[in-house]
């Protein structure tokens, strides 16, 4: 499904990544950890296309997606959901999965693999706990 080679990124004259490999099956779970200034987020970001690859390929699907826009990346069902509180505090816990639903069935998706959402629905987002 996501199959990155040799993946090279950075900020300006200072490279980040330099020769990133793995891949990813569907049905796989995967965590990239390390201390902070890692690369990380570099990662993620380049693999969005929110920064440009240097070098390397990114394929998703099979498709080589390295210099396709984020947009489109998205479009193909590629995401990333960036560390933080992003929500409307305001609105309730349902409404914010909507905002963040661009498709038809995703709240229900969601609401299957976090039932627990389900009780708290009715809830402002922000009376809801960080963690």
């Amino acid at each position: 499904m996501l199959e990155v080679n040799d993946l090279r990124a950075g900020y300006g004259r200072i490279p980040i990544l330099d020769g990133v490999t793995f891949r990813v099956d569907a049905g796989d779970a995967v965590g990239v950890l390390g201390h902070n200034g890692m690369g990380k987020t570099t990662l993620m970001k380049t693999l969005m296309g929110l920064l440009p690859a240097t070098g390397g390929t990114v394929a998703f699907d099979g498709a080589d997606i390295t210099r396709e826009p984020t947009h489109v990346r998205a479009r193909r069902g590629l995401g990333y959901v960036p560390q933080g509180r992003d929500i409307f505090p305001q609105l309730s816990v349902l409404d914010n999965l909507r905002m963040g639903a661009r498709r038809p069935g995703v709240v229900e998706r969601v609401l299957e693999d976090f039932p627990i959402l389900r009780a708290l629905l009715a809830r402002p987002g922000g009376a809801l706990s960080g963690g």
